[in-house]
């Protein structure tokens, strides 16, 4: 988390210094204004023979290239990709600390173990979800009203904004994802402290999904029982409850947000 947040702070203080206060920001757009005599910066979209690359960059003390798959079907992961990669630039290649970057799904995921890929991650969501500006926008609790609404005004997607409201609401909350009613994986806050169970949707919790396609997303939860979800022991305690809020995306994903409060702890003489 702290090699994430050195990026979002590079990306907030880039989009101070360079004038942007206005949503979306295209990564793009960013790359053409770092483009000057003493540093050449030039992005391009283009067909990557290999879907296995998302994006790469590549330059030296005088300036750099990036490139990014122009074929990602989803408009978040593209920007998500092509803000990764000018994170890239600015905190490695104008330092001269790394020049060369070829980035697929595994560098761009949050649970890549790379201290350089998590700097240009949390660059990216800086980039896009600039904190500054959301607020503008929205009270960033945690609830799907909120997510579709910031991923909507900046280019993002949904996952990519839980991950930043998560960040900075400080909320103990988890987003655990779904295919086909088979647990796919999970990207919990830093203080959510009980471990999801990997398992299949039960009837009852695929009762509770809401078909985002038909109705609004939701911006409330519901209260269902803790261990249909986690593992109620550890060391936070106990939880008897838990907060659930589950949407239906296309291609049969499903988006669960769980959440707790101290009014889903059981009390100490209760385990």
């Amino acid at each position: 988390m702290i090699e994430e947040q050195k990026g979002v702070v590079e990306a907030e203080t880039l989009l101070e210094s360079l004038g942007f206060d206005v949503l979306p920001i295209a990564p793009i757009d960013v790359a053409n204004s770092i483009n000057c005599d003493d540093f050449r910066l030039v992005m391009e979209y283009q067909d990557f023979q290999s879907d296995k690359i998302l994006g790469k960059a590549e330059g030296n003390s005088k300036g750099a290239l990036i490139y990014v798959n122009k074929n990602i079907p989803d408009v978040g992961r593209l920007n998500f990709t092509a803000a990764h990669e000018v994170g890239h630039v600015c905190m490695h290649v104008i330092p001269q600390q790394k020049l060369s970057f070829e980035c697929g799904k595994q560098e761009l995921s949050s649970s890549f173990d790379d201290p350089i890929e998590k700097q240009a991650n949390g660059f990216a969501s800086g980039l896009l979800i600039p904190k500054r500006l959301i607020k503008q926008h929205s009270d960033c609790d945690i609830n799907w009203k909120n997510i579709h609404v910031i991923s909507q005004l900046c280019g993002a997607s949904l996952e990519a904004t839980y991950r930043r409201l998560s960040f900075l609401e400080k909320t103990p909350s988890m987003l655990v994802i779904h295919k086909d009613g088979n647990f796919k994986r999970f990207v919990p806050s830093q203080n959510f402290g009980f471990y999801v169970a990997r398992t299949p949707l039960s009837i009852e919790q695929k009762s509770l999904v809401v078909d985002v396609s038909q109705n609004q997303f939701p911006a409330d939860f519901d209260t269902t029982d803790a261990s249909d979800w986690v593992n109620t022991y550890s060391k936070s305690g106990s939880l008897n409850t838990i907060y659930t809020s589950t949407i239906l995306l296309k291609d049969g994903f499903t988006y669960t947000i769980l959440s707790y409060d101290d009014n889903c702890l059981a009390e100490d003489d209760d385990y």
